[in-house]
């Protein structure tokens, strides 16, 4: 059984590799549509595609000018690498900061991927 380690994980915003990212999370996820035909009490459930979200967990508060500037523009950031191989952009959605009284500052950027062909 082969352990990913996810040791070869890379983000980048505009171009510039964020080399304080701690932890990469990727998400898979179909949508789906419910049919429930009139009178019945049986749904059915087809699945209409599928979407992929990132959410990159960083504690240096240097690279977050260019995350902002990214959110506020529409603009994306790059993903590559883990076990898997995947490669894409993904369309920055949030940013997320927390600051603990007794410990490091922490900051979540979340995006959803832009690209259908997820590549792995």
């Amino acid at each position: 059984m082969a352990i990913a380690l996810g040791k070869d994980c890379t983000v980048s915003f505009a171009g510039s590799t964020i080399y304080s990212a701690r932890n990469v999370t990727l998400t898979e996820s179909a949508r789906t549509i419910d049919i429930n035909p009139y009178g019945s009490r049986y749904a059915a459930v087809y699945s209409t595609g599928y979407e992929c979200s990132v959410s990159v967990e960083f504690n240096d508060g240097a690279d977050l000018g260019s995350a902002f500037s990214l959110m506020h523009t529409g603009g994306t950031f790059q993903v590559a690498g883990g076990q898997g191989g995947f490669s894409f952009n993904a369309v920055m959605t949030s940013i997320t900061e927390t600051d603990p009284i007794d410990g490091v500052a922490t900051f979540v950027v979340e995006g959803r991927m832009t690209d259908p062909r997820l590549t792995r």
